[in-house]
């Protein structure tokens, strides 16, 4: 019997890639764009849609907004973002009795596609070349969001009922540190398990690096650049700052170390100063982004867990030890601006929810690894706040985040569609025929 459903589950999913691919077109096709780092976004068209495709199957559907006086005072909460016309979008399908409970989070909004006229084909279309999805959305991650989706279909199509519900999140504002599924947390929803679709090609990922978005500015003093010694140039100082950085994070590469994830990094993302070639700069902005770990060794090889308050301190630190060592940057000092964060979550790799996803997703991909994400997703909230254990696991390809040409290997895609399946009666169980 078990052997039959599986088989039924591997063929449904042969016989409508057809179909399949036409859905994961539909949502490329809207452009979903989060706009000023999430203040804004464009998330309408996409959940609109899907709000009536959930229907259609049969699911409860709750559409809400974010409201920022509710979630403010959860960690990890991004301020100053408005929510007129964006709504999360959660479908429920209500198991018959018995079962466990799954909830699968994908997110809908995207970076923007950058220079479009760079790209092979229009981001906002889906093509297939070559064994692969291209366009904006295809791996981050509207691939995994419609899965998961086809995957309930799936079940629907077999006519298999399952024990216990079933919940679907396409969240808005991801990109822009995450307040959509900390507001569907403080909705109230929650699962035995939970399964983020952020591209893993289809690794268990049951842990995350968080990101912290920050930012400084150095003041100088203005003078033409034949006077140069009469000012005090900005860019100058602020790459003292930078450098100050760079041996922070090459020392955290040295002793900084976890089982399945990278070490932490800092990137140096954007610089704006000055006014023109002849000028002495006055002033000088810098945006970095720092990427942490949720736990590390100790000296005894023991794994404690880390406070990301504690790598907030360890940064402005930093840039205080080196504005102490000049004589302007004492009398100017500089504060870090923390203004977006994405939090790390870890689940025990012995939970029987990660074992149960590695057995699923064995069953179609033998070589299926356990691994870590090295960058931050919403894990945080559902562990933390929803108090799940949570695994991240899904199609895309990590080197093709907010990349030109963004895509995604066609196969792992219907792959995942089945995975999904399985994993929903596997973890859920089927209702009793009788």
């Amino acid at each position: 019997m078990e052997t039959d459903i599986r088989q039924a589950i591997h063929n449904t999913v042969a016989k409508n890639k057809a179909v399949y691919f036409s859905f994961l077109k539909d949502l490329i096709a809207f452009d979903s764009r989060i706009l000023q780092a999430g203040k804004y976004g464009q998330e309408k068209g996409i959940q609109d849609y899907l709000k009536a495709y959930f229907k259609k199957m049969g699911a409860t559907v709750d559409a809400f907004s974010p409201d920022n006086d509710k979630i403010c005072g959860y960690a990890g909460f991004n301020p100053n973002h408005t929510y007129k016309d964006r709504e999360n979008v959660v479908a429920v399908f209500k198991g018959a009795g018995g079962g466990r409970s799954l909830l699968m989070n994908g997110h809908c909004d995207i970076v923007p596609p950058g220079d479009e006229t760079a790209w092979t084909s229009p981001p906002f279309v889906c093509e297939e070349r070559s064994g692969r999805f291209y366009g904006r959305g295809t791996t981050d991650m509207k691939g995994g969001l419609a899965a998961a989706i086809l995957a309930a279909g799936v079940l629907k199509e077999l006519g298999i009922s399952l024990a216990g519900d079933l919940i679907i999140e396409s969240v808005i504002d991801e990109e822009g540190g995450g307040n959509g599924t900390i507001a569907c947390c403080d909705r109230g929803y929650r699962a035995d398990g939970a399964v983020i679709m952020e591209p893993t090609r289809m690794a268990v990922m049951p842990v995350n690096r968080g990101a912290f978005l920050a930012r400084f500015t150095v003041t100088g003093k203005q003078t033409h650049a034949a006077t140069k010694g009469l000012g005090v140039n900005a860019v100058e100082k602020a790459m003292r700052l930078i450098e100050a950085l760079k041996e922070t994070e090459t020392r955290w590469l040295m002793t900084k170390k976890h089982p399945l994830l990278s070490n932490p990094t800092i990137n140096i993302g954007k610089i704006e100063g000055g006014s023109g070639a002849s000028v002495v700069p006055e002033r000088c902005t810098v945006d970095f982004d720092v990427e942490f770990l949720p736990s590390e060794y100790d000296s005894d090889y023991r794994l404690l867990p880390v406070s990301p308050q504690a790598v907030k301190d360890e940064i402005q630190h930093c840039i205080d030890l080196a504005c102490k060592g000049d004589a302007w940057l004492c009398e100017h000092p500089v504060t870090v601006d923390w203004y977006q964060e994405t939090l790390c979550f870890e689940t025990d790799q012995n939970e029987p929810f990660v074992q149960t996803a590695l057995q699923s997703c064995r069953r179609i991909l033998p070589d299926t690894a356990l691994d870590g994400l090295p960058c931050g997703c919403d894990g945080a909230p559902l562990a933390h706040i929803g108090k799940m254990p949570v695994i991240i696991m899904g199609p895309g390809d990590l080197e093709e985040l907010h990349t030109t040409d963004e895509s995604m290997d066609s196969e792992k895609f219907y792959q995942a569609i089945e995975v999904y399946a399985n994993l929903m009666i596997d973890w859920i169980g089927i209702a009793d025929s009788k």
